[in-house]
């Protein structure tokens, strides 16, 4: 039986903008559906955790008990994941430090996003973010492992460039590898700013030093690129999910709340011949596509936001999961994979 290298990464966060919406809907939940489906077949996921929000709840959870009960939700979640094998890294969205809380609706607004690329900050800024964070998440998982090690990072916004204002971060921390890059995907918009056009959408992960879109034999970290696929054909079933299936509660996100609007400078909004290999784009209509993608490449990494999963995405990817589980051997364990690929270059 042939191996496939798969891997499952998440985004475990709330929403970015005016409302975040909720841990219960928009991070507990959705998470632990998620989780029975990978447990269900032994699929070890990677949780990049906005640990910069961590920190500011931390501070109102001194204050505010339903602030209080929500840290202690994820707490508890995140320590379940790493007991059952799954993985727990940090991810920063630098613009909580700007965050407005709203007690009576135990949420969050994020307008100002000012702050929301790491480069955005000063030096005194970036290393206070940093080790909050860093310190906050680590000190949070303590229980199910005194000695884990958070050797991995995932940027927010994917805005990991200039990779200059992240490196002696990842030296100080220990952080030897990075999930950031979209191949064959740019932005430069009012929040977001990265440029990987030119990796190839295929690529496997490899090593680098100064800058995450340059392989360098030698260097001292590692990249492992999510897969970014072709834009699906607007087919007749996809006409008919559009109109139909985000109308009805099978196709309703479990998130409540909102993200940041995005557009390029002169006001457009971003286009693109490929998109993220995601499960939150993962409807009925694109298994077939997901399946030919992985038979045609040994390695694959998914991306996905909790919040913004439905019902329908689960069925799919259980239907997705059992297919594949029958064809090949999967290997989802990202430290497995690192030290086959860093034999490979």
């Amino acid at each position: 039986m042939k191996q496939k290298n798969l891997l499952f990464t998440f985004d475990y966060e709330l929403f970015l903008g005016s409302n975040s919406g909720s841990v219960q809907k928009c991070m507990i939940k959705p998470t632990e559906i998620l989780l029975q489906s990978l447990n269900a077949y032994g699929i070890k996921g990677i949780f990049f955790v906005d640990s910069t929000y961590l920190v500011e709840l931390e501070k109102k959870a001194q204050d505010y008990e339903k602030a209080k009960t929500d840290f202690n939700l994820i707490k508890n979640q995140l320590n379940d994941m790493i007991l059952n094998g799954h993985y727990v890294y940090p991810h920063l969205h630098p613009h909580w430090m700007d965050a407005t809380y709203n007690e009576a609706s135990n949420s969050w607004s994020l307008e100002n996003a000012s702050n929301y690329r790491f480069e955005s900050l000063n030096n005194e800024q970036r290393r206070l973010v940093f080790k909050s964070s860093f310190d906050c998440l680590r000190g949070m998982v303590k229980e199910s492992n005194p000695n884990y090690r958070m050797q991995a990072y995932r940027a927010g916004g994917w805005c990991i460039q200039p990779f200059e204002t992240f490196k002696p971060y990842f030296t100080e921390y220990g952080i030897d590898s990075d999930f950031s890059v979209l191949p064959g995907v740019s932005r430069n918009s009012n929040i977001l700013r990265f440029d990987f056009s030119k990796i190839e959408s295929t690529a496997f992960p490899y090593p680098f030093d100064n800058e995450v879109t340059d392989e360098v034999a030698t260097g001292a970290f590692m990249e492992f690129p999510i897969t970014s696929i072709p834009k699906s054909k607007t087919s007749v079933l996809n006409k008919i999910i559009k109109k139909v299936l985000w109308r009805i509660p099978h196709g309703e996100n479990y998130g409540n709340g909102n993200g940041q609007n995005l557009n390029k400078p002169n006001g457009e909004p971003f286009d693109g011949e490929v998109e993220m290999a995601s499960l939150e784009l993962f409807t009925i209509d694109k298994l077939s596509t997901y399946l030919k993608l992985l038979k045609k490449n040994d390695y694959f990494q998914f991306i996905c936001h909790p919040k913004m999963i439905s019902r329908h995405h689960i069925f799919v990817l259980n239907i997705y999961l059992k297919t594949i589980s029958k064809r090949y051997k999967i290997e989802s364990d990202w430290l497995v994979l690192k030290q086959f690929y860093s034999k490979s270059t």
